[in-house]
């Protein structure tokens, strides 16, 4: 009722404006006379505070050729406008907006393309509340007049929740305990008209306890008692609203109980569980609220091995562990426990017992009475072997360095049930240890125990070490030993056929604690003879010394036997010359090869091999055959070189490379072995033939040059090309690699030194190995009365190692063919292999031919 008689209280008043306003504009008013005004009845428009509010205008003309001049806006009984539209003068939208700013100002703005038109007021506030009238002006049509009433709705600005104990609820009440009650009380602040406040649980509209506080406080109070189970996560919302230009001030709280377990169970028990094989245990836990804490527990201890993966809802767990058992699982319990972490003491659990079988757990240990830092040769030791395994263990193995250990009363090795005994221990039997045990689940090998013997030291080459050396030359001579401690003194002595003394410690070094270097510089004859050493440790003096033979060094004997055969690998084309490698000299020596251009004497291929017995050089034939006519003819020399110079040099000339298809017919391929044989027999007569050539080229240019001193010197531009294949048919050697075939076509070198009592072959002949080295020839030998030499002039001191005698200066001086070669020890085989460059002329290639000729072909002299 009060609500209708403020409306026809409005309406009455909106008359009066109207037709105070009428008079007003009529008496003021001279462009419209007052019966062309038209008035509209009174709109009502409600706005939120704050927000905005539309104020309808319609300004569409009756008639389709009328237009609007002018719109105005008035408040209450005002007369002056309060925001105008005028379209006067220009186009429609080009109209000047005003507005009042003592009223308005920015937050109004009249808009024409909604229907009707309506005056839009941002932010609405509450002095905005009141009669507002608008004035439409037309062209041609009558006035138009509208009366809009504006009232300003305020919301609720505070809705507050609170539970039992007054506290503010925000979004969750609780969390309660099952059973217990719920008390909601809703609170709402302000708002006009006054709110309406409601309680809806679960969507679902409930009726509370309302009361209103004061003047503008309203409260709606909910009770619910014993709270159930199944009431967890239930919603209680609280609504206040007091118009339905905006949603209603609502707020939502949940309902959060704590409930225990109702049950854990492990899903499925494994009866039996074998070691080291993944297995999933799942453990459900149903009812906990919060969510469950689970707990795995062996033997009541938390168990952490493994994964543990937790799933389900808020209410239900599924935890599963996935684990491998070991050997210490067995006979233990796993149990699963589930807590409700807010409500301690009601938890439940569930367990079994693990039966895990597992190959055996083996341990090995050195006896408990024994000192494992304080055992040396020829005491008593004794192992034990720890064995834990289920089934039962039905075997034991024993093992040294991974060698089956077997037992052997006389050798002092005796095997029991778990131990191992070694009787009278030598250095022979250090190493390491382990034991294997045997069950029907496998086998398991022990962690290897290493036992160290003590022992003297003993030499690491058991074999004596030939050194070859020139006079003057400085030795690096190194004695190592094997020793347990390693931390070794020495005693060197040399002794020869006539003397022997002990060399003073100030001449040798110690390095690494187990190796004695010794700087030896033989002087003369008397120098050559036996160098040794023994060590000493904690252990024990060395029974038996290392041994060093100093011997003359010289030039390597020549290569004999050489061979030219297809390579043994058909894939690509090449040949292969191996030959026999004679005396290195007492030095380490290597091999060359060179090939050579018959006639222009070009170096055409370079091989070098290291290999010590039988030296092998690989010919690739595709790098030899180039460029069109006639095939290429090589001159091969092969020789040995060491420290001290190269050796007589074995030469095989014209060997020519001829394309297959050139010379066969393309029947099958030949067998290099027949044509090797035939070769065999023919080379005697060949050999015959070519030495009577020699002679009689020998004897005609002696003829020519006997008074003129002819130089040996060979023009290569005036040399004759013999064709091999016409001159000597019968050295034609026919080769099949793969697709492929060759014909090698070669000469051996006419051997003149053969002949018995020729004296260049004598004269070029390598002294024996003990024959004294020609570089020693100024010495004067003991046999000549010379005086022996005092023993501290052999041995070079430590600080002299990188200084060089002058003697073997003037040796290097004296060989330009090995500057460039490292001058390193020359022990055995450790000396680095020189290097040596081709023919530095024509004359130097000729003369080395010359001294190769007297080298025996492997077919008459070998």
């Amino acid at each position: 009722m009060q609500v209708v008689w403020k409306i026809v209280y409005l309406r009455v008043m909106v008359a009066v404006l109207v037709l105070l306003s009428m008079l007003v504009l009529g008496g003021t008013a001279q462009t419209f006379a007052p019966d062309d005004e038209e008035s509209v009845g009174l709109s009502e428009v409600d706005a939120v505070l704050g927000r905005s509010a539309t104020l309808p205008c319609d300004i569409e003309p009756n008639v389709r050729e009328d237009r609007v001049y002018m719109v105005l806006w008035y408040r209450d009984k005002g007369s002056k406008p309060i925001y105008s539209f005028d379209v006067r003068g220009r186009a429609f939208n080009k109209a000047l907006h005003w507005s009042d700013p003592e009223i308005f100002g920015p937050r109004a703005y009249f808009v024409t393309v909604a229907k009707p038109a309506a005056l839009t007021l941002d932010g609405v506030q509450l002095d905005d509340e009141g009669l507002y009238r608008c004035r439409v002006d037309f062209k041609t049509s009558p006035t138009r007049n509208f009366a809009i009433n504006l009232t300003v709705i305020v919301p609720p600005h505070q809705l507050l929740v609170y539970d039992n104990s007054g506290r503010d609820v925000t979004g969750v009440v609780g969390p309660l305990e099952e059973g217990s009650d719920l008390v909601l009380t809703c609170e709402v602040r302000g708002g006009r008209p006054t709110p309406t406040v409601s309680w809806f649980i679960n969507e679902r509209l409930v009726e509370g306890q309302l009361e209103a506080i004061g003047n503008h406080v309203m409260v709606n109070r909910l009770e619910v008692t014993g709270v159930r189970r199944e009431q967890l996560n239930s919603t209680y919302k609280c609504q206040a609203s007091n118009t339905k230009l905006m949603m209603p001030a609502e707020k939502t709280v949940r309902l959060e109980l704590l409930l225990r377990p109702l049950s854990v169970s492990i899903v499925k028990k494994p009866i039996q569980m074998v070691a080291d094989q993944e297995y999933l245990v799942q453990c459900e836990v149903v009812g906990s609220r919060p969510r469950a804490a689970v707990i795995w527990t062996r033997d009541n201890r938390p168990f952490r091995r493994g994964k543990i993966v937790e799933e389900g809802n808020e209410t239900a767990v599924m935890s599963s562990v996935t684990f491998a058992p070991v050997p210490e699982d067995d006979g233990t319990f796993l149990k699963c426990r589930g807590d409700n972490p807010k409500l301690p003491g009601v938890g439940q659990e569930d367990s079994f017992k693990l039966n895990v079988v597992y190959p055996p757990q083996v341990a090995l240990h050195l006896g408990s009475t024994l000192n494992p830092e304080d055992i040396k040769e020829g005491d008593d030791v004794y192992f034990e072997c720890n064995i834990r395994s289920n089934p039962k263990q039905h075997k034991i193995t024993w093992f040294h360095n991974g060698e089956l250990v077997t037992q052997n009363m006389s050798l002092g090795v005796i095997i029991s049930t778990h131990s191992l005994v070694l009787q009278r221990v030598t250095r022979w039997q250090s190493g390491a240890y382990t034991c294997l045990a045997s069950n029907p689940r496998g086998e398991t090998m022990s962690k290897p125990v290493n036992l160290r013997v003590r022992f003297a030291p003993v030499c690491r080459d058991g074999d004596m070490t030939i050194i070859g050396a020139s006079l003057d030359e400085v030795l690096r001579v190194q004695c190592h030993v094997a020793a347990d401690p390693s931390d070794v003194t020495f005693v060197w002595q040399f002794n020869n056929s006539g003397e022997s003394f002990d060399v003073s410690p100030a001449r040798f070094a110690t390095n690494s604690g187990n190796i004695s270097e010794l700087m030896y510089t033989p002087a003369s004859q008397r120098d050559y003879g036996t160098l040794t050493c023994w060590g000493k440790n904690t252990i024990g003096r060395q029974s038996d010394p290392c041994v060093f033979q100093v011997v003359p060094a010289s030039k390597p004997s020549p290569l004999t036997n050489c061979t030219l055969r297809a390579a043994a690998n058909h894939s690509s084309d090449a040949l292969e010359v191996e030959c026999r490698a004679g005396y290195d000299g007492g030095l380490p020596q290597r091999f060359v090869l060179e090939a050579y251009d018959p006639f222009t004497m070009r170096m055409r291929l370079n091989l070098t091999t290291s290999n010590s017995e039988y030296p092998i050089f690989r010919l690739e034939l595709n790098e030899l055959l180039v460029g069109e006519g006639l095939p290429p003819t090589l001159r091969i020399v092969v020789y040995a070189q060491n420290a001290k110079g190269r050796s007589e040099k074995m030469v095989l000339e014209d060997i020519t490379l001829n394309d297959a298809e050139k010379h066969t017919d393309g029947t099958a391929n030949l067998s290099i072995l027949p044509i090797a044989a035939l070769l065999t027999g023919s080379l005697l007569t060949l050999g015959i033939a070519v030495l009577l050539i020699v002679v009689l080229a020998v004897r005609r240019r002696h003829r020519h040059c006997a008074g003129n001193h002819c130089s040996h010197q060979l023009d290569p531009s005036k040399q004759p090309k013999i064709t091999p294949q016409t001159s000597r048919p019968g050295s034609m050697l026919e080769i099949n690699t793969g697709e492929h075939r060759y014909v090698v076509a070669y000469t051996l070198k006419p051997v003149t030194d053969c002949v018995v009592g020729q004296s260049s072959a004598t004269a070029e002949h390598q002294p024996d190995i003990l024959n004294t080295p020609r570089s020693a020839g100024t010495a004067t030998p003991p046999s000549a009365g010379g005086a022996l030499p005092r023993p501290d002039a052999l041995f070079t001191p430590p600080g002299d190692h990188n200084r060089q005698s002058p003697a073997f200066a003037n040796f290097s001086e004296a060989s330009p063919e090995l500057m460039g070669q490292t001058s390193a020890t020359t022990l055995g085989r450790i000396r680095s292999r020189p290097r040596d460059g081709p023919f530095t002329s024509f004359a130097t290639m000729r003369r080395d031919h010359i001294i190769a000729d007297s080298i025996p072909g492997p077919e008459s002299c070998v």
